[in-house]
């Protein structure tokens, strides 16, 4: 899956995905730094708050090359967000925050 280096799990792949879209409305894509913790499983879904780098869609190609060598340049240091997760009533969602 595009913006993960690792094989997850069929769970983790579904708040993936929840992750990319949120990126997706704003016109960016998220690229996995790490996980930061404060876990959660549900019986289809799982995953962690994540840190990472929150890219424009017109430059993830570029991007993406650092990344996958993982040899990141300091230019990108203003792209690094957190995706914190939230669930209400069963239903998860993620927001971007800078720190």
């Amino acid at each position: 899956m595009q913006g993960l280096r690792t094989q997850e799990s069929e769970k983790f792949k579904k708040f993936w995905c929840i992750v990319q879209h949120k990126a997706n409305e704003i016109g960016k894509m998220f690229f996995l730094d790490c996980g930061e913790g404060r876990e959660f499983e549900l019986d289809n879904i799982e995953g962690e708050d994540l840190r990472g780098w929150l890219i424009p869609i017109a430059e993830a190609e570029s991007f993406e090359k650092e990344w996958k060598k993982d040899d990141v340049s300091d230019k990108w240091m203003d792209n690094i967000f957190w995706a914190e997760w939230t669930n209400v009533e069963g239903i998860i969602s993620v927001e971007f925050n800078m720190y």
